[in-house]
């Protein structure tokens, strides 16, 4: 698995963080499930120990992204491009909520800039890692 870094302003840090925290939450539970499988007869242990690994690698990331102020962060490929594309839909959807209020005139439209920025932002972190590798 390669591993990247990748230079995290201080203002994405909490957005990625709130990503990052998710996919902890859904590998945990994936772990629980992998080892009631495994006390079924029904998994393995290699399978627990997957789902460990992800769960170690992910909080290596959230105690980094826990720092004040801008951030190096170094993790495998996938995971960090998992919690910035995360990070990047969630800033599309606060986007698109902005955009909509501002429309009806309940918000002004400097708000639907700051949320834009917000998005054009994390999707240069995104693009800091480079291409997405071609499936194999």
């Amino acid at each position: 698995m390669t591993r990247v870094s990748v230079e995290v302003p201080a203002e994405l840090t909490g957005p990625i963080r709130e990503t990052a925290l998710l996919l902890y939450e859904a590998t945990a539970e994936s772990a629980r499930l992998a080892v009631k499988a495994r006390t079924e007869g029904r998994g393995s242990l290699e399978d627990v120990d997957v789902h460990r690994a992800r769960l170690a690698e992910l909080d290596d990331l959230l105690s980094a992204l826990d720092a004040p102020g801008p951030v190096s962060v170094s993790a495998p490929r996938d995971l960090l491009h998992d919690a910035l594309y995360g990070a990047l839909i969630d800033a599309g959807e606060r986007l698109a909520v902005a955009s909509d209020r501002a429309w009806r005139g309940e918000l002004p439209l400097e708000r639907v800039r700051e949320a834009a920025e917000a998005v054009l932002a994390i999707d240069r972190v995104l693009r800091a890692l480079g291409p997405t590798p071609e499936p194999r």
